[in-house]
């Protein structure tokens, strides 16, 4: 590219041949004879120089032979960018601005009732901090369009996470807003899309949030890193975050405890490449990642609580979506038929695929289910 750009450069310039020197550098050197070729090939009058006409006949010819992967340097910079992992105490906005929205570092998490979308609980109350043990990522947000994918691909990087770390991320949402009945039916519409066993609910409060918090209504996202109830990092995003935002990511390593080498492979595990994983949604008739959201079901960590409310959800899903259903279907059945189902999850976990390959795929007559405990 850089080739390209400085021959160009030259026959803008109608530069002419220009005999090598002794005191020039290798590069110089090869720019010369570049330059000579160039010439000998568009020289169509035989007089040594590149008119106007030849130098823009070479330019084209030039411009024709880039390649299109060096047009895209700086937005495949800028990818490289968004998965990075910084220090989070380095955090700064745009222009050095300081916000304050919610408890800052050191500061004890007060109680957090909001009101449960979706799954078994749906429209209950409840305080969203649970025991407060352990570490958990709150995140505070407006149903904005990048807000909303942003949730979405955090919560599934926690998901990835609680699949290989021993110390486990409680991730817990909060969606913010007037109109409760419009954000309810919107949260609702974007839990297919939704992996893992994140706490999501409405805030009781409006757009403020809960008074005890001191949210910033104006900033679009707010995201609380915390460790047995008191905050470590608080990170303010006033336009969203759409991407995981490298002092995050920092933030969470830190408080995990893991290496950076892991964040990194988890990282890649839930994004990998973007393009051609929105190939696979595309040619994905149920529009869900059936490997995710079965995940918490086979986590053999998990207690007989959070498979049953794993499998709750998915099974409310299968009702209304006949694409996964005929997905999880045959992938239990793969199991199933595989003589493996032991390997897989626990004794409940297992009950669960053979529910759910008996509903949704064909299991063999000889095959015994597991007993429903």
């Amino acid at each position: 590219m850089k080739t390209t750009i400085a021959l160009l450069a030259i026959l803008t310039a109608n530069i002419l041949c220009v005999p090598a020197k002794a005191d020039e550098t290798p590069s110089q050197r090869s720019n010369a004879q570049n330059r000579a070729e160039i010439i000998k090939k568009f020289d169509a009058d035989g007089d040594g120089k590149l008119s106007a006409e030849e130098a823009a006949k070479a330019r084209r010819a030039i411009a024709a032979t880039k390649s299109p992967e060096a047009e895209r340097p700086v937005q495949n910079r800028e990818y490289q960018q968004a998965f990075s992992i910084k220090n989070p105490k380095d955090f700064k906005l745009d222009g050095g601005k300081e916000i304050f929205s919610g408890p800052q570092a050191g500061e004890p998490l007060p109680k957090l009732e909001v009101t449960v979308t979706g799954g078994e609980q749906d429209g209950q109350v409840i305080n969203a901090l649970g025991t407060s043990k352990g570490v958990q990522i709150l995140v505070f947000a407006d149903q904005s369009g990048s807000t909303a994918r942003g949730v979405i691909g955090l919560l599934r990087l926690a998901n990835t996470i609680n699949a290989g770390s021993k110390t486990k991320l409680h991730a817990i949402v909060v969606y913010l807003g007037d109109d409760t009945n419009a954000l309810a039916a919107n949260i609702k519409r974007y839990r297919n899309y939704i992996v893992g066993s994140p706490t999501i609910g409405l805030s009781r409060d409006g757009r403020d949030g809960p008074g005890s918090y001191g949210l910033d209504r104006n900033i679009s996202m707010t995201v609380l890193v915390a460790e047995n109830g008191v905050v470590k990092y608080n990170f303010p995003f006033p336009q969203g975050m759409l991407t995981p935002d490298p002092h995050l990511l920092g933030a969470i390593t830190e408080v995990l405890a893991v290496k950076t080498e892991s964040m990194e492979k988890w990282l890649s595990a839930s994004y990998g490449n973007r393009g051609r994983t929105n190939a696979k949604t595309r040619a994905n008739p149920s529009g869900i990642d059936v490997r995710s959201l079965i995940a918490p079901v086979l986590d053999k960590s998990a207690d007989a609580q959070a498979i049953e409310a794993a499998a709750k959800r998915i099974d409310l899903i299968l009702e209304k979506n006949k694409a996964a259903a005929a997905q999880i279907g045959a992938m239990a059945k793969r199991i199933i038929d595989s003589g493996k189902l032991a390997d897989y999850g626990t004794e409940r976990s297992q009950y669960h695929l053979f529910k759910w390959a008996k509903l949704y795929g064909v299991v063999k007559s000889e095959v015994s289910p597991p007993q429903d405990k």
